[in-house]
Protein backbone atom coordinates (compact mmCIF):
# COMPACT_ATOMS: atom_id res chain seq x y z
CA UNK A 1 0.00 0.00 0.00
CA UNK A 2 1.70 3.09 -1.07
CA UNK A 3 1.03 6.89 0.73
CA UNK A 4 -0.28 9.55 -0.96
CA UNK A 5 1.52 12.92 -0.27
CA UNK A 6 0.35 16.55 -1.14
CA UNK A 7 2.60 19.31 -0.64
CA UNK A 8 2.06 22.56 0.71
CA UNK A 9 2.44 24.30 -2.54
CA UNK A 10 0.19 21.67 -4.15
CA UNK A 11 -2.42 22.59 -1.75
CA UNK A 12 -2.15 26.16 -1.96
CA UNK A 13 -2.28 26.25 -5.62
CA UNK A 14 -5.81 23.89 -5.06
CA UNK A 15 -7.18 26.60 -2.71
CA UNK A 16 -6.52 29.27 -4.51
CA UNK A 17 -8.05 27.60 -7.81
CA UNK A 18 -10.96 26.89 -6.51
CA UNK A 19 -11.65 30.06 -4.71
CA UNK A 20 -10.93 31.68 -8.26
CA UNK A 21 -13.66 29.30 -9.11
CA UNK A 22 -16.24 30.48 -6.06
CA UNK A 23 -15.47 33.96 -7.73
CA UNK A 24 -16.24 33.42 -10.73
CA UNK A 25 -19.85 32.08 -9.62
CA UNK A 26 -20.33 35.02 -7.80
CA UNK A 27 -20.22 33.69 -4.17
CA UNK A 28 -16.83 34.57 -3.06
CA UNK A 29 -15.82 38.50 -3.18
CA UNK A 30 -13.61 41.32 -1.29
CA UNK A 31 -15.83 41.32 2.41
CA UNK A 32 -17.82 37.91 1.70
CA UNK A 33 -18.18 35.41 4.51
CA UNK A 34 -16.38 33.05 2.40
CA UNK A 35 -13.36 35.32 1.71
CA UNK A 36 -12.36 34.81 5.36
CA UNK A 37 -12.05 31.14 5.20
CA UNK A 38 -8.66 29.90 5.21
CA UNK A 39 -6.74 26.93 4.65
CA UNK A 40 -4.62 24.37 7.15
CA UNK A 41 -1.92 22.60 5.75
CA UNK A 42 -1.88 19.34 8.56
CA UNK A 43 1.85 17.94 7.96
CA UNK A 44 1.68 15.35 11.17
CA UNK A 45 -2.01 13.79 10.93
CA UNK A 46 -1.70 10.11 10.94
CA UNK A 47 -4.87 9.19 12.85
CA UNK A 48 -6.19 11.33 10.04
CA UNK A 49 -4.20 9.14 7.33
CA UNK A 50 -5.50 6.27 8.75
CA UNK A 51 -9.02 7.06 8.43
CA UNK A 52 -8.69 8.40 4.96
CA UNK A 53 -9.36 11.88 6.17
CA UNK A 54 -8.94 13.88 2.80
CA UNK A 55 -10.09 17.40 4.33
CA UNK A 56 -12.30 18.80 7.00
CA UNK A 57 -14.13 22.34 7.54
CA UNK A 58 -13.86 23.93 11.09
CA UNK A 59 -16.98 26.17 11.54
CA UNK A 60 -15.19 27.33 14.61
CA UNK A 61 -12.00 28.39 13.17
CA UNK A 62 -13.42 28.89 9.40
CA UNK A 63 -10.56 27.19 8.44
CA UNK A 64 -10.15 23.90 5.95
CA UNK A 65 -7.95 21.49 7.70
CA UNK A 66 -5.87 19.61 4.67
CA UNK A 67 -3.60 16.29 5.69
CA UNK A 68 -0.29 16.27 3.75
CA UNK A 69 -0.55 12.37 3.37
CA UNK A 70 -3.53 10.15 3.03
CA UNK A 71 -3.57 6.54 1.90
CA UNK A 72 -5.51 5.33 -0.93
CA UNK A 73 -7.39 2.29 0.56
CA UNK A 74 -9.23 1.44 -2.40
CA UNK A 75 -12.63 0.41 -0.31
CA UNK A 76 -12.16 4.20 0.99
CA UNK A 77 -11.55 5.59 -2.42
CA UNK A 78 -15.34 4.02 -3.17
CA UNK A 79 -16.57 5.31 0.26
CA UNK A 80 -15.78 8.84 -0.76
CA UNK A 81 -17.13 8.86 -3.85
CA UNK A 82 -15.57 11.77 -6.21
CA UNK A 83 -13.13 13.67 -4.27
CA UNK A 84 -9.70 12.00 -5.51
CA UNK A 85 -7.56 14.77 -5.83
CA UNK A 86 -7.17 18.38 -3.69
CA UNK A 87 -8.87 20.48 -5.89
CA UNK A 88 -12.25 18.36 -5.25
CA UNK A 89 -11.44 18.26 -1.76
CA UNK A 90 -11.84 22.22 -1.30
CA UNK A 91 -14.61 22.27 -3.48
CA UNK A 92 -16.56 19.85 -1.51
CA UNK A 93 -14.99 21.48 2.16
CA UNK A 94 -16.16 25.26 0.82
CA UNK A 95 -19.78 23.55 0.25
CA UNK A 96 -19.54 22.85 4.11
CA UNK A 97 -18.56 26.59 4.66
CA UNK A 98 -20.88 28.22 2.20
CA UNK A 99 -23.52 26.39 4.01
CA UNK A 100 -22.11 27.15 7.65
CA UNK A 101 -21.76 30.80 6.76
CA UNK A 102 -25.10 31.62 4.76
CA UNK A 103 -27.51 29.13 6.30
CA UNK A 104 -30.46 31.35 5.41
CA UNK A 105 -29.68 31.20 1.55
CA UNK A 106 -30.48 27.15 2.66
CA UNK A 107 -34.10 28.29 4.20
CA UNK A 108 -34.92 30.45 1.48
CA UNK A 109 -38.09 29.28 0.25
CA UNK A 110 -37.27 25.31 1.48
CA UNK A 111 -35.54 25.05 -1.49
CA UNK A 112 -32.80 22.98 0.41
CA UNK A 113 -35.57 20.55 2.22
CA UNK A 114 -37.65 20.03 -0.42
CA UNK A 115 -34.08 18.85 -2.51
CA UNK A 116 -32.34 17.13 0.13
CA UNK A 117 -35.20 15.42 1.94
CA UNK A 118 -34.49 17.02 5.04
CA UNK A 119 -32.16 20.34 6.58
CA UNK A 120 -28.73 20.74 6.40
CA UNK A 121 -26.91 18.91 9.51
CA UNK A 122 -30.08 16.17 9.67
CA UNK A 123 -29.36 13.03 9.85
CA UNK A 124 -29.81 10.44 7.47
CA UNK A 125 -33.04 9.85 5.62
CA UNK A 126 -33.94 6.33 6.01
CA UNK A 127 -33.56 5.68 2.56
CA UNK A 128 -30.15 6.57 2.72
CA UNK A 129 -27.60 4.24 1.48
CA UNK A 130 -29.32 1.66 0.28
CA UNK A 131 -28.90 0.12 -3.34
CA UNK A 132 -29.43 2.54 -6.40
CA UNK A 133 -27.97 5.39 -4.62
CA UNK A 134 -26.72 5.91 -8.47
CA UNK A 135 -30.24 7.63 -9.00
CA UNK A 136 -30.42 9.80 -6.41
CA UNK A 137 -27.25 10.79 -5.15
CA UNK A 138 -23.87 11.80 -7.63
CA UNK A 139 -21.63 9.85 -5.08
CA UNK A 140 -22.22 6.79 -2.66
CA UNK A 141 -20.61 9.21 0.41
CA UNK A 142 -23.52 12.15 -0.36
CA UNK A 143 -26.08 9.35 0.59
CA UNK A 144 -24.54 9.28 4.60
CA UNK A 145 -26.10 12.99 5.03
CA UNK A 146 -27.98 15.78 3.89
CA UNK A 147 -24.65 17.72 4.33
CA UNK A 148 -22.35 15.36 2.77
CA UNK A 149 -25.27 15.41 -0.47
CA UNK A 150 -24.99 19.20 -0.35
CA UNK A 151 -21.22 19.49 -0.26
CA UNK A 152 -20.90 16.60 -2.76
CA UNK A 153 -23.26 18.35 -5.28
CA UNK A 154 -21.96 21.51 -5.25
CA UNK A 155 -18.39 20.48 -5.30
CA UNK A 156 -19.52 19.06 -8.86
CA UNK A 157 -21.83 22.46 -9.62
CA UNK A 158 -18.34 24.44 -8.93
CA UNK A 159 -16.26 21.79 -10.99
CA UNK A 160 -18.76 22.15 -13.72
CA UNK A 161 -19.10 25.99 -13.54
CA UNK A 162 -22.75 25.34 -12.87
CA UNK A 163 -23.54 23.01 -15.97
CA UNK A 164 -25.51 20.22 -15.17
CA UNK A 165 -22.92 16.91 -17.14
CA UNK A 166 -25.38 15.04 -18.86
CA UNK A 167 -24.93 11.98 -16.70
CA UNK A 168 -26.71 13.55 -14.06
CA UNK A 169 -29.36 15.86 -15.88
CA UNK A 170 -31.02 12.18 -17.22
CA UNK A 171 -31.91 11.81 -13.27
CA UNK A 172 -34.58 14.10 -12.23
CA UNK A 173 -33.78 13.94 -8.36
CA UNK A 174 -30.11 15.08 -9.23
CA UNK A 175 -30.91 17.10 -11.23
CA UNK A 176 -33.71 19.03 -8.78
CA UNK A 177 -30.39 19.10 -6.12
CA UNK A 178 -28.39 20.35 -9.00
CA UNK A 179 -31.18 23.14 -9.14
CA UNK A 180 -31.34 23.74 -5.30
CA UNK A 181 -27.63 24.71 -5.53
CA UNK A 182 -27.89 27.31 -8.24
CA UNK A 183 -30.64 28.48 -6.13
CA UNK A 184 -28.29 28.91 -3.06
CA UNK A 185 -25.64 29.65 -5.19
CA UNK A 186 -27.57 32.75 -6.65
CA UNK A 187 -29.01 33.96 -3.18
CA UNK A 188 -25.11 34.32 -1.63
CA UNK A 189 -23.98 35.54 -5.01
CA UNK A 190 -27.01 38.25 -4.46
CA UNK A 191 -25.75 39.71 -1.21
CA UNK A 192 -22.24 41.12 -3.25
CA UNK A 193 -24.68 43.72 -4.29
Amino acid sequence: MSKIYTSFDEMSRAFNKVRGELADLGVLWEGSRLANVDATYLTVAPIAALAGYMGLYQPETKEIEFPSVYLPIEALWKDLGTKANALDVFRHEFGHALADLYPGALKKGGVFRTAFGGSYGEDPAEERGVDGWEERYVSEYATSATQEDFAETFMLFVKHKGKIPVKFARKPAIRKKWKAVAAIVKAVAAQSR
